[in-house]
């Protein structure tokens, strides 16, 4: 019997439905979505301006204006 349960933290991306871990994607601060990386973030470079204290917006959000 095992003490210690794998956790399983993933849930679906609101933009596109894929199944994602959460430590890889997050929530928009604007539109406050849930999103995987690639809708979130959009590239590295946009991922590592958010490591370094920028505001995670989402792709659509920066787009929009």
């Amino acid at each position: 019997m095992p003490i210690f349960k794998k956790s399983d933290p993933s849930t679906e991306c609101e933009a596109c439905d894929v199944r994602f871990d959460l430590m890889h994607g997050g929530v928009c601060e604007r539109c406050r979505r849930v999103l995987c990386y690639r809708h979130l973030h959009g590239s590295w470079v946009q991922r590592l301006r958010v490591d370094l204290g920028r505001p995670a917006v989402c792709v659509q959000c920066r787009r929009e204006g």
